[in-house]
């Protein structure tokens, strides 16, 4: 008897588990452009590229918007990484390479004055070689997913990219008929029931009843 209700209790365990289930997507760039506050407010999102620089007092920023509706507001965020490709070399000073620095945020879907300096936390700092070729792709993986997990719920993050040094970048936009714009890769799991737990309540409540039985039997 005992084995037959620990069977039974196993049963409708099972009809009420759940699956996790992995996947990936890759997110165009819903908008973008590029910002700066030195020398006057200039907004660019019309460009065919994103000029990311810094040159002493001159400093542009480089935003991306990203819509994140396509991932279940449940998913769990696994890892990310940002992709773009350069028009042009990579320059900076001498031979030193170029700093690459990425932020996120909740987002708001478009690219304002706001963007330049918004509060945000830093989830990818390197660098890259100067030099290069048009075409040449660079992917950073973000060392934190919190900003992507806590921005499902609203459905819109962004990514600012800056740099320093007199570095200077050149990216591919919306815009442009070359070269992809920037993406996100974003590995996550879903959970789903395994079977709808209305299917597993009678075998459930049978397994409780011969439990309750099976104890007034003793008594």
């Amino acid at each position: 008897m005992k084995k037959a209700l620990v069977a039974t209790l196993f049963a409708a365990t099972a009809f009420t588990a759940t699956h996790a289930s992995a996947a990936s997507v890759t997110l165009t760039t819903t908008a973008d452009g590029d910002v700066q506050t030195f020398g006057g407010n200039d907004v660019d999102t019309a460009g065919t590229i994103l000029a990311i620089t810094q040159s002493g007092g001159l400093i542009r920023n480089g935003i991306f918007e990203f819509d994140l509706s396509s991932i279940a507001d449940t998913a769990t965020i696994n890892s990310v990484s940002l992709t773009y490709t350069n028009t042009r070399f990579v320059s900076n000073t001498g031979n030193n390479p170029a700093s690459v620095q990425l932020y996120t945020y909740l987002g708001d879907g478009a690219v304002t004055i706001a963007d330049y300096a918004a509060s945000a936390n830093q989830v990818v700092n390197t660098t890259v070689p100067k030099g290069g070729l048009a075409g040449d792709t660079e992917t950073f993986a973000f060392s934190s997913v919190a900003d992507v997990q806590s921005a499902l719920a609203a459905n819109l993050l962004t990514v600012r990219m800056e740099t320093d040094s007199f570095a200077s970048f050149q990216i591919a936009s919306l815009e442009n008929t070359d070269y992809a714009a920037a993406s996100l890769t974003i590995d996550y799991t879903t959970s789903t029931p395994a079977v709808p737990l209305p299917a597993g309540l009678p075998l459930l409540a049978g397994g409780l009843g011969a439990f309750a039985w099976l104890r007034r039997c003793k008594g």
